[in-house]
């Protein structure tokens, strides 16, 4: 089973985006356009630390393709690190 949250949504205990990199894959999402983009946690992390906010990231992003800035995220569990994970998030 593939769980997926919205950062918006009541009930999401993940504050920093070094909980997400053991069993979380992290998407930003251009609601206009509808482009979806994996963003890579651990270069994310390796530039602002472990303890980096997540609603930080969220504000940050931008749409290369159509200009906007969407603030949407998609974090999906995998799995622990070191498993096979056949999942693509798909719109």
């Amino acid at each position: 089973m593939i769980l997926y949250v919205y950062t918006g949504s009541v009930g999401l205990s993940m504050q920093s985006i070094g909980e997400l990199t053991t069993s979380f894959h992290l998407y930003a999402v251009c609601e206009p356009c509808q482009r979806v983009r994996k963003v890579d946690l651990n270069a994310l992390v390796a530039q602002e630390g472990a303890d980096y906010p997540i609603d930080r990231v969220r504000a940050r992003l931008f749409c290369n393709q159509c200009r906007n800035r969407s603030h949407a995220l998609r974090i999906v569990y995998v799995g622990p690190e070191g498993k096979a994970s056949g999942f693509r998030y798909a719109r």
